[in-house]
């Protein structure tokens, strides 16, 4: 195949459940007075920067992102965090350190801790002007696979770091049952409105086998990855991509990007392994069908409790106030369903989840 021409136009399934639909929102919270507060602080991080446009770009769970352009007509990324927990933007700066300069890849400007009224943990990089993937549209990813792949690769021939995706995965599996991520009050909500009993053996039942696939392939995982590759931390730059949200990057193996790129962009099963094929020849790494399988059932199941505990989250914690959220969890809910219903566990509690998940569309009370 020749470089540039579109591969495989149509292994994207369009099926969803908002195919024929428009939906438009309004960005939740203030927007003017979040952006004088991230203009505030950033005159105390960087004086000398000429700020001539900001907006705000995305919030998080974890930080809000802001983009930034001064009067040079360069363009910069502004995460700021006020939960305290500095962890989540330090290891992105680690993680942008041990990155080669390059396109694809944001620039590290600046990283740490100020005070502002309270102390405020920040990370400022420079980036190229580009558009998410969800804001672009995911069949931008099949159309220019040659271009995409050639930007991810930059990042596993950077140098190692000491981040483990074992214990990534780890960490995100210990924080999956409600019990032990919801404060009390959101907790009660969740027992009040649904069979909380059902839902926590789910779940506990879901890390369980979780955990077995990682722990069978724990010395698989040697080598480096994005960790958190998402239609949100891929950018369009036409007629390249730049990556970002790094704060996972790790040793672990490019399987794991791999899948979480089939997963978030509705891929037809179908075209896995031909996809596979390509995604390995342009790394020159061999082709282990096995260990790609095993990193698959993994990383499905890491999926599917990602959806759940997001949705509870945003529903209980967030009295869904972030509807858009809650939308874009059912979108994806409904692109993997058909990839869902393979894992026993779901198959045997589908009812329950189909109702819980889709909720915000169809009205149904679990």
């Amino acid at each position: 195949m020749k470089k540039g021409v579109s591969f495989l136009l149509y292994i994207v399934k369009l099926s969803s459940l908002f195919k024929h639909k428009a939906y438009a929102f309004s960005q939740a919270g203030d927007g003017e007075d979040d952006c004088n507060f991230a203009t505030a602080a950033l005159k105390k991080i960087k004086p000398n920067l000429e700020l001539a446009g900001i907006s705000l770009a995305r919030i998080t769970d974890n930080y809000d992102i802001y983009s930034l352009r001064d009067e040079k007509e360069q363009f910069y990324k502004f995460k700021i965090s006020l939960l305290g927990d500095d962890n989540i933007l330090k290891r992105e700066a680690t993680a942008l350190r041990s990155i080669p300069k390059n396109e694809s890849f944001p620039s590290l400007v600046k990283q740490g801790v100020e005070h502002l009224g309270e102390d405020i943990t920040y990370l400022l990089s420079k980036v190229k002007v580009g558009e998410s993937v969800r804001d672009y549209g995911r069949s931008v990813l099949m159309h220019k696979i040659d271009e995409f792949l050639e930007s991810y690769w930059i990042l596993s021939r950077s140098r190692p770091v000491r981040a483990k995706y074992f214990a990534i995965l780890g960490d995100f599996l210990e924080q999956l049952i409600p019990s032990e991520c919801l404060p009390e009050t959101a907790l009660e909500s969740v027992k009040s409105y649904t069979d909380y009993d059902v839902c926590e053996q789910f779940l506990l039942e879901l890390r369980s086998e979780t955990l077995t696939i990682r722990n069978n392939i724990e010395g698989e995982l040697n080598k480096k990855c994005h960790g958190n590759l998402s239609i949100d931390s891929i950018f369009y730059t036409n007629p390249s991509f730049y990556f970002d949200e790094l704060h996972n990057v790790s040793m672990g193996h490019p399987y794991v990007d791999f899948v979480d790129l089939i997963l978030e962009t509705g891929v037809n099963e179908d075209y896995d392994i031909k996809l596979l094929k390509k995604f390995c020849d342009s790394g020159e790494i061999a082709v282990n069908r096995d260990l790609y399988f095993q990193v698959y059932l993994m990383q499905l199941r890491k999926k599917l409790a990602d959806l759940l505990i997001s949705y509870i989250r945003e529903v209980y914690l967030y009295d869904s106030y972030r509807y858009e959220q809650i939308l874009y969890i059912a979108d994806n809910f409904s692109h993997l369903y058909e990839r869902f219903c393979k894992i026993e566990l779901f198959k045997n509690n589908r009812d329950f989840i189909m109702k819980t998940i889709c909720e915000p569309i169809f009205g149904v009370k679990a």
